[in-house]
């Protein structure tokens, strides 16, 4: 019996050359070395550049709120704004992404989201920063799926997983290196009055511009790999996809590219050619859009856009307010006050001493206080040390068990928050907010899933 068995998984072989393979065990037969490595790198800093234009605004913000005479709505609403852009921009740069490819997108969009998140360090008013930042982190948002995809694609099924979440270290730890830079940068004093467009350049506005460089060089970086192979076969271009793999297992082996042995890769199901192309702009949306809504992906779609929305709203809108929040506990905490309070206490009292009585006993005025306590430097860098030791120990341990990773991470997200609101004690409820916040770490385990379970032309 177990003779005829083998016998016929041989005869099985045998009606299949030798030098031909699917995308996905041509992907094996490159290995994982050099490029891979490389590749990881650039994806890591594509998705810190975007992390840092994204969430360094929130230091930014908090540095120019005399200079721009913010009032508290016109801070929250320009803190609010790269998260806007996120929402702003995510369907077209996923159909972008998914018809153009992955590496056109990210070149892209990091190239024109470096030169308005650049200019918004000379907005002379709010309302300039605002817009800018909006056009700024709409261009910068399609590394958070395009670096995912086009990593994740360009690598063997065994170590696609382990390396998307190693690159989520990198978003991990961007606001850390934003206090980094603004830890020596926000004290200098200089002032400069640049008169034709009515702004004097003080520290935050060279902040807000060194955060947008690594946007420019990242997408530099960029070019020098290749597209996604998977997207490339996704498109028919099977030719293309086989030059990508040779150079691929080149620089992953030493070897020569033509020493690579598949000739030929295997046409599969869901592969299009010119389908999406050959449509109208709109149409080929829809094309893009309704099978995510139509079985047999209907029931996944739910179930992570879900999660995205739960989890982008606790993680990344709260980061952005890290710098305000623990700023407000730290000034609290620096001047004797916050026995017996809890957190939201806490920022509520420091706000009413941000007014104080005028000469005269009866007008209220508001003092502007646009220092940045150094403890809340220190503060952000160390929750980016946290979140990326801990995201790094996921990669390492979590392997097969990303539902349970991502169930005992939330939960205890969730926890933090209950708590933070009942603990009467400023510090504990510090603590408890760092624990919230890292609920954000399930971004990179979401990012594994929908490339593990959406075909290569809807992902």
């Amino acid at each position: 019996m177990k003779q005829t068995i083998a016998k016929d998984m041989g005869d099985a072989e045998k009606k299949r050359p030798l030098h031909t393979a699917t995308i996905e065990e041509a992907l094996t037969l490159t290995g994982f070395g050099k490029y891979n490595f490389s590749l990881l790198l650039v994806c890591s800093w594509t998705l810190q550049a975007m992390g840092m234009d994204l969430f360094g605004t929130s230091f930014v913000v908090a540095a120019a709120v005399c200079d721009l005479e913010l009032t508290m709505q016109q801070r929250a609403l320009l803190t609010a704004m790269p998260l806007v852009g996120v929402v702003t921009g995510a369907q077209l740069w996923g159909y972008i992404s998914d018809t153009k490819g992955r590496k056109l997108t990210l070149v892209l969009s990091m190239s024109i989201g470096f030169v308005f998140a650049a200019l918004s360090s000379f907005s002379p008013d709010w309302i300039t920063m605002a817009v800018l930042k909006l056009i700024s982190s709409t261009f910068t948002s399609a590394s958070n799926s395009g670096a995912y995809t086009l990593l994740g694609e360009s690598c063997s099924m065994r170590a696609r997983g382990r390396s998307m979440l190693l690159c989520t270290c990198a978003l991990m730890c961007s606001q850390a290196v934003v206090a980094v830079f603004a830890y020596p940068i926000l004290p200098l004093e200089f002032a400069y009055k640049i008169d034709f467009l009515n702004i004097t350049y003080r520290p935050w506005r060279l902040l807000a511009l060194v955060m947008a460089i690594p946007c420019a060089a990242t997408a530099c970086l960029l070019r020098f790999f290749y597209e996604s192979p998977k997207f490339l076969a996704s498109q028919g271009r099977y030719d293309d996809a086989l030059d990508a793999l040779k150079g691929i297992y080149s620089v992953n082996t030493g070897d020569k590219a033509d020493n690579f042995p598949v000739r030929k890769l295997i046409e599969e199901e869901g592969d299009q050619s010119a389908t999406v192309a050959d449509c109208s702009f709109f149409k080929s949306i829809c094309m893009q859009t309704v099978p995510l809504f139509k079985p047999p992906l209907f029931k996944n779609t739910l179930k992570l856009f879900y999660l995205v929305v739960v989890i982008y709203m606790t993680g990344s809108g709260f980061i952005l307010w890290l710098p305000y929040i623990m700023n407000n506990l730290f000034s609290v905490l620096e001047s004797g006050g916050g026995e017996g309070m809890n957190l939201c206490t806490v920022i509520k009292f420091s706000t009413q001493e941000s007014f104080a009585v005028s000469g005269n006993g009866t007008d209220v005025v508001e003092i502007c206080n646009d220092k940045i306590q150094e403890t809340t430097l220190l503060s952000a860098m160390s929750y980016g040390a946290l979140a990326s030791t801990i995201n790094l120990l996921l990669s390492l341990t979590c392997g097969g068990q990303k539902k349970l990773a991502m169930i005992a991470i939330i939960a205890t997200s969730a926890a933090a928050a209950v708590l933070l609101n009942l603990v009467a004690s400023p510090i504990a409820g510090g603590v408890f907010f760092f624990v919230f916040l890292l609920c954000a770490l399930t971004m990179g385990i979401l990012s594994v899933y929908f490339v593990e379970l959406y075909p290569t032309s809807v992902r």
